[in-house]
C-alpha cells in the first residue's frame, strides 16, 4: 500500500519573510501574469526556505522544489514570482502553482457539521492511486498532497520550510 503526506508549514522557521502587499495573490491563477514581482521585508538573516507560506491557500515554491514537484505531476502549472527585498538588496526566484485537484477523500473522512471543514481526513487508495502531487477537491482547505515517492525526492534534497504529515489511507 502506498503512503501519502500533506505538505504543511514548518513552524520551526523563526526568521520569516514578510510580504509588503498580497493583492496580486487574490487574482485567480489564470489571470496572473507569467512573471511578477513581490516586495518583501526581511532581515539579513531571514530564511528563504523552499516552501514560503505567504498565503494559506497558495504557498510559493523555490526553484529546486518546483523542479521536483513538476516531475510528479506534469499537469501542474507554475508562474514566476520574484521575491525582492530592497534593504538589504536581495532577489530570489519562486513559483506560484496551479495544481490539479483529485477527488481522493474516502467515505470515512469526517467533517465538522457547523462549517464543513475537515475533522479527519482519510484518503481512498483507489481514487489517489497513480497520483503523486495534487490538491484535494471537495474540501474547503487547500491541501497539497504528495506520495511517498515525491516526499522522498523532496527530503533527499534537504528542502526546507515544510513538514510532511502522514495521511490515513483506506
Amino acid at each position: 500500500m502506498r503512503h501519502y503526506y500533506v505538505l504543511v508549514d514548518d513552524n520551526r522557521v523563526s526568521r520569516h519573510i514578510k510580504p509588503v502587499n498580497m493583492d496580486s495573490f487574490k487574482t485567480p491563477f489564470v489571470g496572473m501574469p507569467p512573471a511578477q514581482v513581490l516586495d518583501v521585508h526581511a532581515t539579513e538573516d531571514a530564511e528563504y526556505t523552499d516552501w514560503l507560506p505567504f498565503s494559506t491557500s497558495q504557498p510559493l515554491f523555490s526553484d529546486p522544489m518546483k523542479r521536483i514537484l513538476e516531475l510528479y505531476n506534469t499537469q501542474a502549472r507554475f508562474k514566476q514570482v520574484y521575491i525582492v527585498n530592497r534593504e538589504p538588496s536581495r532577489q530570489e526566484l519562486y513559483w506560484i502553482s496551479s495544481v490539479p485537484s483529485v477527488d481522493g477523500i474516502s467515505e470515512q473522512t469526517e467533517f465538522y457539521p457547523h462549517d464543513q471543514t475537515l475533522k479527519r481526513l482519510v484518503l481512498d487508495s483507489q481514487k489517489v492511486n497513480g497520483h503523486h502531487f495534487f490538491r484535494l477537491s471537495n474540501v474547503r482547505e487547500p491541501y497539497f498532497i504528495v506520495s511517498l515517492e515525491a516526499a522522498e525526492s523532496l527530503l533527499r534534497r534537504s528542502l526546507s520550510g515544510f513538514r510532511l504529515q502522514k495521511l490515513e489511507l483506506v
